[in-house]
């Protein structure tokens, strides 16, 4: 059997931005940049999903391409602001899979944390 390599785009100690095995792409921890700059739910959910767009190009895919996305909020109150940025955002014709939980993120400032799978 000849399996397809699997590729990591670089990210930290610890974790990769991206992983590819064969024609699928995951993404984790996708977050803004917890700056002073995105201090909003609608700044942090438009820095992220700015980040998340930058990897699918890298690797040839686009939003058109998502297969299924959790959201992590960190206050489930935040829910129909962060989903307001992410209809402007989002392509109706070819939605995700989608789930949305309330969760601790890892930095204070974070309020959203999306993971992402799509196809290349």
């Amino acid at each position: 059997m000849n399996a397809s390599p699997i590729v990591r785009t670089a990210g930290n100690a610890r974790m990769s931005k991206m992983v590819r095995a064969g024609n699928l792409l995951f993404l984790a921890g996708q977050t803004s940049s917890g700056t002073p700059h995105a201090r909003t739910i609608e700044e942090q959910t438009t820095e992220a999903l700015g980040r998340i767009d930058a990897l699918l190009e890298q690797a040839g895919s686009s939003r058109r391409q998502l297969l299924s996305v959790t959201i992590y909020l960190k206050d489930i109150a935040l829910f129909d602001r962060m989903n307001a940025v992410w209809q402007n955002w989002g392509d109706p014709e070819h939605l995700p899979a989608r789930c949305t939980v309330q969760a601790t993120l890892g930095l204070p400032e974070l309020l959203v944390e999306f993971s992402v799978t799509a196809a290349a």
